[in-house]
């Protein structure tokens, strides 16, 4: 929650940011979030788990982590898991089969995050938190969030991520090219990640004008227009 904070904090300091291959499979999909910079995904209560005995596939169970940070298995009973990475648990799975099992080869993959947000905001309709319940890309992010407004600029989005000292570090996305979507389009989001859309150039010309020409001084502005009004009707060059 810290870092999470930490990240909304740093939303302050960027207000004016101008910023053909088959589909993965979803095991590859949680693999990467998993391990897309920054430290590594720790389990969470709440969080959907599977996991699958490859020599005993009786033991195979989907299950959830309670409030409590444990789970009930098979077998070896109790075991905690909230706070820990995949790779400390299967660890810690290995050595409690072991005492029953020959061959404990283990598989262990999320299929629901629990309470895992991403937060966008600048030029999309519903700037906000965005639920995160698995996998979720910056293109599917942005339309859970309404998708960009008119004035955005979908070639310059930012990304705002906890990086592996823990400070917050940012990326520039370039999310179209020549209206074919990007690779970075599909990029994997991790939970707690940032998303901004800044302004397009033409949404930041019209911006001024309107502070500028209309809000600033209506006055001066009625009168620019009498006299561009006048000359063009008498025929007076500029």
């Amino acid at each position: 929650m810290k870092k999470y904070l930490t990240l909304i904090l740093t939303l302050g300091l960027i207000s004016g940011v101008g910023a053909a291959q088959d589909a993965p499979s979803p095991v590859a999909l949680r693999t990467a979030i998993l391990s897309a910079g920054g430290s590594p995904y720790r389990l969470t209560a709440g969080d959907s788990i599977e996991l699958r005995f490859f020599f005993n596939p009786e033991l195979n169970e989907q299950t959830q982590i309670r409030p409590d940070g444990g789970v009930s298995l098979q077998l070896v009973g109790e075991v905690r898991m909230a706070g820990k990475t995949v790779e400390e648990v299967l660890d810690e799975l290995h050595a409690d089969y072991s005492q029953y099992l020959k061959r404990p080869e283990i598989n262990l993959q999320i299929r629901g995050f629990a309470n895992q947000k991403i937060y966008v905001t600048g030029q999309v309709i519903k700037p906000g938190l965005v639920n995160m319940p698995g996998p979720l890309t910056v293109v599917e992010a942005l339309g859970e969030a309404g998708g960009i407004t008119r004035m955005g600029n979908n070639n310059r989005v930012v990304l705002i991520r906890s990086g592996p000292s823990g400070l917050p570090e940012r990326r520039q996305l370039r999310l179209s090219n020549h209206g074919k979507a990007t690779e970075e389009a599909g990029l994997i989001l991790r939970p707690f990640d940032v998303l901004v859309v800044p302004e397009s150039k033409i949404a930041q010309v019209d911006r001024w004008v309107d502070e500028y020409l209309r809000q600033t001084n209506p006055a001066s502005t009625v009168v620019g227009f009498q006299y561009v009004y006048n000359h063009t009707n008498t025929g007076i060059p500029f």
